[in-house]
Parts: structure tokens; sequence; C-alpha cells
């Protein structure tokens, strides 16, 4: 298991560095790279999404920040990818860091190279739990999933479509993976293998993360 204290970005640790939202994120990034074998990646969260102007402002200050050559940043589109991009980019213009045009491309600007993830695809709003949700859309659970919900929606629960991916994603890993480990949390759910990571609609990020 990892250890969740040293996922909180403080310093520059290594030439590459992945920023993420939370800690649920870190522990599912750090998960997915050690599936590419990419051990060699520091893999830290910021702590939610309005934290990324500030750290990224202190990342440019940082004591080790002349060791850093390649930054990758992940973020939730949530209402909108567009506007989380936009969000994004002044983020980096604000602490004077290289800032890419569109999600998935690396800009580098000779000294260091940035690329962003907005999830769940670029350009659909959504989350982590839409591309995990997508994931596991093909498998047999998927339908009793979406009848469990039905059934709760019946019975007077008021779910709001922002929190549906969640609440369908949790109700799949309330039950765990072959009975075991029932109700791990997202990042927990990669470290013990739920997610496969050579399903098609991981694609994309796949080929972000080797990319790094």
């Amino acid at each position: 298991m990892t250890n969740r204290k040293s996922l909180h970005f403080k310093d520059v640790t290594n030439e590459t560095l992945l920023l993420v939202e939370g800690i649920d994120d870190a522990l599912f990034f750090k998960a997915f790279l050690g599936h590419l074998g990419r051990t060699n990646i520091q893999v830290a969260y910021v702590g939610s999404w309005d934290r990324f102007r500030p750290v990224l402002v202190m990342l440019r200050k940082a004591p080790n920040f002349a060791l850093l050559r390649r930054l990758g940043i992940v973020r939730d589109a949530d209402r909108s990818a567009p506007s989380t991009l936009e969000s994004l980019s002044h983020a980096l213009t604000d602490a004077q860091l290289p800032s890419p045009v569109r999600p998935w491309k690396v800009f580098d600007d000779g000294s260091l190279a940035v690329s962003l993830a907005i999830l769940p695809d670029g350009s659909s709003p959504g989350n982590l739990e839409n591309l995990c949700l997508r994931s596991i859309g093909m498998r047999p659970e998927s339908a009793c999933i979406d009848q469990y919900i039905e059934c709760r929606e019946n019975a007077g629960a008021q779910i709001a479509d922002n929190r549906m991916a969640k609440s369908k994603v949790y109700t799949y890993l309330a039950v765990g993976k072959d009975g075991k480990k029932p109700g791990l949390r997202i990042g927990e759910a990669a470290e013990a293998g739920v997610w496969n990571w050579d399903d098609s609609e991981f694609r994309h990020l796949s080929d972000f993360l080797r990319k790094l």
C-alpha cells in the first residue's frame, strides 16, 4: 500500500512530476503508472481543483525546481472541459510555466515539457468516475448497477446528474472484486487491481502517461 503522506506535494523529487487533484486520484495514477512500468515518476496531489494555481506558483519557487524536466497535470472537467483547460492555462501562465493549448498534447519550451489531461476524455463534462464507469460499461454488472440506481430513485432518492457517475461507480465497488475487499474507494480499487487498464476507455490516458 502506498505511503499516502508522501503523496502531498511539497517539493520536486524527480525529473518527472504528475500533479493530480486529490489523494484518491494520486493512488489511482500511481497504480496505473505501476502497470505501465513507469515507476520513476513522482505523483503528487494538490488537495482540490482550486489549489492548482497556488501549488503551481509554489512549484516554480520550489528548492528543487531546476531538477524538473517533465510536468503532467490531471484535472476533472466537471461541468466544462474548455473552462477547465482555460483555468489550468491561466494557472500555468501565472506561475510562469509553459501552457499547452489543448489536452493530451505536450508543450515543450526547451527546458520544461508540460502536458495536460482533462478527464474523462478532454472534451466531455465529467470526472475520473465517469471514465472508470465507461470502462465497466460492457460488463454484466453494469445492468445490475443501473437496476439498483433505478430502484433507489423509485424509492425517493434524488441523485443529481453530476453525481450519477460517482453513485454508480461506488455501487460497483461496494461489492468488491470477486466479493473481496468491498467498499474500496476509487484509488484503493486501482491498487487492488479492480480496473482493467487495457480497456479501450483508458487508451488516451495510457498514451498520456506513457509520454510523460
